[in-house]
């Protein structure tokens, strides 16, 4: 498979990535306007609207994550790119480098913390969801950034996909 094939279906997934993202944001927003306009008209709230709430909050948080290693996207300061603009594309490389080693530290060091939630049948406090539906879209998020920088740091800068238009 060649680079820029590489490129599309990361692109590609990417996207579709961002489109659950986007979903659950919409959700969060949903049962949150929903809580309070409850809370208005009868003076109670609607129980697990927290837990709920932070659960889409992380959930889109990352599967954000990898598009916004694919996009270059992350918090940088640009001081060496007007000083040295030819050592760009590389240090752009090294950045990915880095990220990739990050991510792997993250995800690696996830995996005991999950496995015991796993294990320990932990539970959140009002609805009783299980913490591991808190932490695996985490690790999940983590494990494909990771996947991302790898595509980036060999393959080079990954452009958006194009969003095809209904007709």
């Amino acid at each position: 498979m060649t680079a820029s094939r590489v490129r599309a279906v990361v692109a590609r997934c990417v996207l579709w990535l961002d489109g659950l993202a986007v979903v659950a944001l919409i959700a969060m927003m949903g049962v949150t306007t929903a809580d309070v306009a409850v809370r208005r008209l009868v003076n109670r709230p609607i129980s697990g609207v927290t837990e709920l709430a932070e659960l889409a909050l992380g959930f889109a948080f990352f599967m954000a994550a990898p598009g916004v290693f694919a996009r270059g996207a992350n918090i940088t300061v640009d001081m060496i790119d007007q000083w040295k603009p030819q050592w760009s594309k590389g240090l752009k490389r090294l950045a990915a480098l880095l990220s990739a080693v990050m991510l792997a530290f993250f995800a690696w060091h996830m995996v005991g913390p999950l496995v015991d939630i796993v294990e320990f049948g932990d539970t959140s406090a009002d609805l009783q969801i299980p913490k591991v539906w808190f932490m695996a879209p985490a690790w999940v998020g983590m494990v494909l950034a990771l996947v991302v920088s790898v595509v980036v740091l060999l393959a080079g800068e990954i452009e958006p996909a194009p969003v095809e238009e209904a007709s």
